[in-house]
């Protein structure tokens, strides 16, 4: 799959074996990343140099980028105004994202802005070294020929037909928009489900 990978710069040398452990693991397992960038951060950073022209070009080729990929992954461990206009612009985009924290940030900032966002297609994962593999192999096995569009011919008793007539009108949802939102719930709340996922 074409992945979109980044993370914040701010402290990166505190984070940067994460970072490379992410790139590595989804370059060893055959995706292509859109922009592989963090050979040039290490030196971008070793040198102290970055004018506001290569920023720009910067901005550019991550918004490119992100059009691009089929899912994005931001490590947003220190988060940042970047970080966060990423993940908006992923989610506009409509692309699968799967936002990661390192350690329990869920505890220090228990109500961030993200939280507000509701979206089928964010995930918000906490990750231990132990974890990250683990994590991230799920998301993706998730994911994968979710570009692929399937129809099915469903059965449904006369109260679950009433129910869905009676969400289209009282509500204005779609019985599509009903029935996938209670599958996605469905994937969401099942451990089974998420086991096999990060098993295979």
């Amino acid at each position: 799959m074409k992945v979109y990978f980044t993370c914040s710069t701010a402290d990166f040398k505190r984070y940067r074996s994460s970072y490379w452990t992410v790139r590595d693991y989804l370059v060893k397992q055959g995706h292509v990343l859109t922009r592989d960038w963090l050979a040039a951060a290490d030196d971008r950073l070793a040198t102290g140099q970055t004018s506001l022209e290569d920023v720009k070009e910067i901005y550019k080729a991550c918004v490119q980028a992100i059009r691009e990929a089929e899912l994005v992954i931001i490590d947003d461990t220190v988060s940042n105004f970047s970080t966060g206009h990423q993940i908006t612009l992923a989610l506009q985009l409509r692309k699968p994202t799967l936002v990661l924290w390192q350690g329990d940030k869920r505890r220090q900032f228990g109500r961030m802005f993200i939280h507000g966002i509701v979206s089928d297609l964010l995930e918000i994962a906490e990750y231990s070294d132990n974890t990250l593999v683990e994590t991230m192999q799920a998301f993706i096995n998730k994911y994968a020929d979710s570009g692929a569009r399937n129809r099915f011919h469903l059965v449904l008793s006369g109260v679950e037909r009433n129910y869905l007539d009676w969400a289209q009108y009282v509500k204005g949802m779609s019985r599509t928009k009903v029935i996938r939102e209670a599958v996605q719930r469905t994937i969401e709340e099942d451990p089974d489900y998420r086991r096999y996922l990060a098993a295979n």
